[in-house]
């Protein structure tokens, strides 16, 4: 009995260590992004670029019976369609990724989700003006750290 009550901390504090780390692995921000492989990383916007198709589809199935939704169905379509278009086309894995390992170099920005940081990254290969970038990020900066 005397050796389970000594080990009990022990366990209660390897068992809360051990949650630590997994809750810090899935957290998908900088420092995560740092320790993936470039091929992880590939892959990654790979399933990113596959939910960007998903959520597009998501934002319009409901409405797809609704016969008094046809305006919203297409104003939603048509804005998916116009953000794609300014920031994404002729994009590739490969430029994203090479941007948010850039984005990730600085320090401040680790904090900030891959997603977000992605669409931080695409607004900079679209050629938002600095300034605005600027104030981007130090907008997300602000927010991720909350």
């Amino acid at each position: 009995m005397k050796h389970i009550r000594r080990l009990t901390p022990l366990l209660i504090l390897a068992l809360a260590v051990g949650t630590t780390s997994a809750q810090e692995s899935t957290k998908r921000d900088g420092n995560w992004w740092r320790s993936q492989t470039r091929s992880m990383q590939a892959n990654y916007m790979v399933g990113f670029f596959d939910g960007m198709e998903l959520g597009h589809e998501f934002s319009y199935w409901s409405f797809v019976n609704d016969k008094k939704a046809g305006d919203a169905l297409k104003r939603v379509s048509n804005s998916y369609d116009e953000y794609l278009a300014k920031y994404f086309k002729n994009v590739t894995n490969g430029q994203i990724v090479d941007g948010l390992d850039s984005f990730y170099a600085d320090f401040r920005n680790r904090s900030i989700s891959v997603n977000n940081a992605a669409w931080l990254v695409v607004n900079q290969i679209s050629g938002t003006p600095k300034e605005q970038i600027e104030a981007m990020i130090e907008n997300w900066r602000r927010n991720s750290a909350k």
